[in-house]
């Protein structure tokens, strides 16, 4: 009886100890993940509120949030974070998360970025077409002997057909399709086609940020004649644009316009930014480019012209009498680039549809971005956890 009793005595304690080390290493768990919870909460914390000041265009280095024990909400965790580094190589956020004797520290870079300044030619959310004999690739305005310059294209959807590239199109370029999809289908003919570039499936959505016109209060009535010429002082809010037949829209310093109609360009007429010019266009309506009428940016600059779609169900129609040089950022717009266009910069749109023997090319000089533009934001380029 004593030896049994001694017996069960030892492989209770046996138990006991077991089942104590197993406590405590859960509970040395449960306070790491909370403790690196705390260090990613201080980061997504800095990271969103950088953002909102950039938004409300009052972000500056003097005024990134710092935190020192900062208390996680409904834990026992807490996070201290610091900021260091400059625009040019990036900035860096130490978040330290504490649970206990607990502690986790996680870096991040973020850099400046937007839509425009991610290597994409052509974007949709919805349909691309490419049709035969078309060209898609990429250039340096600011540098024109680079000749390797990473080029995408892409749409938001991961349905049936959603790209449709025809026969002997030249795509130099990486292709990227929603989550979710299939590049045997959403892709029409993937296995007929001859891409220079890769395949890759977004693991969540390409973020598309709404973007507000300028807070112009009166309207200036319409642009409308034959020749018009703009100033500085003539940038506001109008009605509509309507050139006539063989006329010109001359932009001849910086112009930034809001328009809350169309913009009807007749035959033959042309939007001419002077070399020394730029135009920021906000557009509610649709544009309309009748026969050789288009858009001519005359310093061959994309980020020289910069076009926003700022309405729903809007249209894009262009037949280029020259080579359009610009930014095009319009959502919501379906965007058509008729037979022989060529087409240099970045163009975000709804759906995007390039007729025969069309050209498209990413300017990669896009990817310079400041503080001031728009559609800018912080995101992470790097991730450390220590």
């Amino acid at each position: 009886m004593v030896m049994v009793v001694l017996l069960l005595s030892m492989t209770s304690l046996a138990l006991i100890r077991v089942g104590t080390e197993a406590r405590l290493r859960t509970v040395k768990s449960a306070s790491q993940i909370s403790a690196r919870f705390a260090a990613d909460a201080g980061i997504e914390r800095v990271l969103y509120l950088m953002n909102k000041q950039l938004e409300a265009g009052t972000w500056t280095l003097d005024n990134v949030p710092t935190y020192s024990a900062q208390a996680l909400t409904a834990s026992n965790a807490d996070y201290t974070v610091t900021f260091t580094g400059n625009l040019t190589s990036g900035y860096q956020i130490t978040s330290v998360g504490h649970n206990g004797n607990q502690t986790k520290t996680v870096r991040a870079t973020v850099a400046l970025t937007s839509p425009i300044a991610e290597d994409f030619a052509i974007f949709c959310r919805n349909a691309l077409a490419l049709k035969s004999k078309c060209t898609v690739g990429g250039f340096n305005s600011s540098d024109p002997s680079d000749t390797d310059v990473d080029t995408k294209i892409g749409t938001q959807s991961a349905g049936n057909d959603a790209i449709d590239i025809k026969s002997d199109t030249d795509i130099d370029a990486d292709i990227f399709i929603g989550p979710g999809g299939d590049p045997d289908t959403v892709i029409k003919s993937k296995d007929q086609l001859n891409i220079d570039g890769e395949v890759f499936i977004m693991p969540t959505e390409f973020y598309l940020p709404p973007v507000a016109p300028p807070d112009y209060t009166a309207s200036k009535g319409s642009i409308s004649g034959n020749n018009v010429t703009l100033n500085t002082p003539d940038s506001g809010k109008y009605t509509e644009i309507s050139i006539s037949n063989d006329g010109t829209l001359t932009i001849d310093s910086d112009v930034t316009l809001y328009v809350t109609g169309d913009i009807d360009l007749k035959n033959n007429t042309e939007v001419e930014i002077k070399n020394n010019a730029t135009l920021e266009l906000y557009f509610d309506g649709d544009i309309n480019a009748n026969n050789s009428s288009g858009i001519n940016n005359e310093s061959e600059i994309p980020s020289n012209v910069k076009i926003y779609g700022t309405g729903t169900n809007q249209k894009i129609d262009l037949k280029n009498s020259a080579d359009l040089y610009a930014v095009v950022y319009a959502p919501n717009a379906d965007m058509t680039v008729n037979n022989g266009g060529e087409a240099y910069g970045s163009f975000i749109t709804e759906s995007f549809e390039l007729k025969n023997s069309g050209q498209v090319y990413y300017d990669e000089a896009l990817k310079q971005v400041a503080e001031d533009d728009k559609l800018v934001r912080f995101t992470v380029t790097r991730w450390e956890e220590t």
